[in-house]
């Protein structure tokens, strides 16, 4: 049985997916470079204070 809330889940994932392709294939990859930097700065900080 599909309920309301299985349909906006499946709805807000496709939702979600066509937003990441459309930025993936709009954004100069410059951009995706800095962001992914930005990224691993962030996590390798977080994963050296981590106890």
């Amino acid at each position: 049985m599909w309920g309301y809330c299985d349909i906006k889940k499946i709805l807000g994932l496709a939702a979600a997916i066509a937003g990441i392709v459309i930025l993936i294939v709009s954004l100069p990859p410059w951009l995706w470079m800095l962001a992914m930097g930005g990224f691993l700065i962030w996590f390798g900080w977080i994963l050296y204070n981590t106890k």
